[in-house]
């Protein structure tokens, strides 16, 4: 009976010390299979799948304390059921209320994610990949935040006619946006047309350069380099 308690606190441990793994594991299965799956006539419930992956996992990644396992619950469920609900009914409504607390949520989690990768003592595997989490997540923040203005108020951005000849955009649309904007790439084929969504491309534009420089510092001081230290 002994030997099986350890083995289960060890497998515990285990699960413990890879719970951003988790959680990056399922950010790069959404923006892998993300494309070839849309356009499917399963396209919308293969993506809910993929995004109700992420709620499970982003609950299980901020774990470290009960009011941070309150707050992700109380923000991912809501996110869960008014995502599926609108899967099965259609109804506009409802996909405002997932985006909502779906932004809530990825933002919650990116900010407790980043917040135990700027303060470890010790870097480890799981930090670096709680580092990558935050930026992926950051990504769809955003990305959450544009199909929420724009189906607020339609017509915030513009896109070239052979990009878009309908005139809609769709949740992976602004998948895609969102990231060139976050690498500052500007590719200009999806373009923010309104002050309220142009104020948003630049936000996460200056969010993405302040985190890579936020974190290259950390991860230098967390290795005890310096300047002047490496030219003794």
């Amino acid at each position: 009976m002994t030997r099986k308690v350890r083995l289960l606190a060890r497998l515990l441990a285990r699960a413990r010390a890879m719970q951003f793994h988790y959680l990056l594991a399922s950010l790069i299965l959404l923006l892998v299979i993300y494309p070839y799956v849309v356009a499917g006539p399963a396209g919308p419930v293969a993506l809910k799948v993929l995004s109700s992956i992420i709620l499970i996992t982003g609950v299980y990644a901020v774990s470290y304390r009960r009011r941070q396992i309150v707050i992700a619950v109380l923000l991912g469920i809501p996110a869960f059921v008014f995502g599926w609900l609108h899967v099965i009914t259609g109804v506009p409504a409802l996909d405002k209320a997932e985006s909502v607390f779906t932004l809530l949520f990825y933002a919650f989690t990116a900010l407790i994610v980043l917040s135990r990768v700027l303060t470890t003592r010790r870097i480890t595997t799981d930090t670096i990949y709680g580092a990558v989490s935050v930026y992926l997540l950051i990504g769809l923040t955003w990305a959450t935040a544009y199909g929420l203005i724009e189906s607020i108020s339609p017509g915030s951005f513009s896109a070239e006619s052979g990009h878009n000849p309908d005139g809609t955009f769709t949740f992976p649309d602004f998948i895609y946006f969102s990231f060139v904007t976050l690498a500052t790439l500007g590719y200009g084929d999806i373009t923010p047309v309104t002050d309220q969504a142009r104020s948003l491309a630049l936000l996460e534009a200056v969010s993405g350069t302040i985190y890579i420089a936020v974190l290259i510092a950390r991860l230098v001081a967390a290795l005890g380099w310096s300047p002047e230290a490496d030219g003794e």
